[in-house]
This record gives C-alpha cells, structure tokens and sequence, in this order.
C-alpha cells in the first residue's frame, strides 16, 4: 500500500519564501525591519520618544513570548498592553513629582518612561515564566 499522504504542505519553516523570493519568516531581517519601521511610525504618530521605542521592543518581544509559551497567547498582547499604561501612569506621576520638588515644569523625558517600563516588564515576565 503506498503512502498517498501530500507532502507538499510540509514546509520547513527556514526555506519560507514568498513568490517574490523574500523570506516571510517572522524573524528575517525583512520581517524585522518592516517591524520596526512600523513601530518607529506608530511611535511618531502617538508623540512617544524613538529612543525608548528601540530600548523596549527586545523587552516586549521576550515578555509577549514568556506569556504565549507559559501562560495564554491571546492574552500576550494585551500584558503588553497594561503594561504600557501602568508604564504610563507611573512616568507621569513621577514627572509631577519631580514637577513638584523642583517648582519647574513636568518633565516627560524619555527617562522616566525608560524607569517606569524596565522593572515592570522584568516583574511580569518572571511572573509569567513562574
């Protein structure tokens, strides 16, 4: 009895490519530029600073794959998404603190998004990877 089984849709995922002859691998250098020059236009579009755009996506990439792989893949992007707005919400109330203890105006630079994100993507990957 032969094995009448169609083997043409078994595709190693390293030899994707699309009939333009790119790769469509979601980590080929074209996947990943074509990331980031969305993220660089999101980014531009939302007034939020490039430089902790770049600092971040490594960070958000590990943190949304803990949480697909250990915990929930539909709930991935939206970790990533509450941990924006608490990123968020602690860079502004450190800006007014710092605002207040100097009596100048707020500051909302990059710092203080860098310095609310970190700890708080550390916190939650570990807790999904637990």
């Amino acid at each position: 009895m032969s094995d009448t089984s169609d083997t043409s849709d078994q595709t190693d995922q390293t030899d994707q490519t699309d009939k333009s002859g790119s790769s469509n691998r979601k980590d080929s250098p074209e996947a990943m530029r074509s990331a980031h020059a969305w993220l660089t236009q999101v980014a531009e579009e939302l007034g939020l600073p490039e430089e902790v755009v770049r600092a971040s996506v490594k960070d958000v990439l590990d943190l949304t794959s803990a949480v697909a792989h250990n915990r929930s893949r539909p709930a991935a992007p939206v970790t990533a998404f509450l941990i924006g707005l608490a990123a968020g919400q602690a860079a502004a109330q450190s800006a007014k603190l710092s605002a207040a203890q100097s009596a100048g105006p707020e500051n909302t630079s990059a710092d203080n998004f860098s310095e609310a994100f970190s700890p708080l993507i550390e916190r939650i990957t570990t807790l999904a990877q637990d």
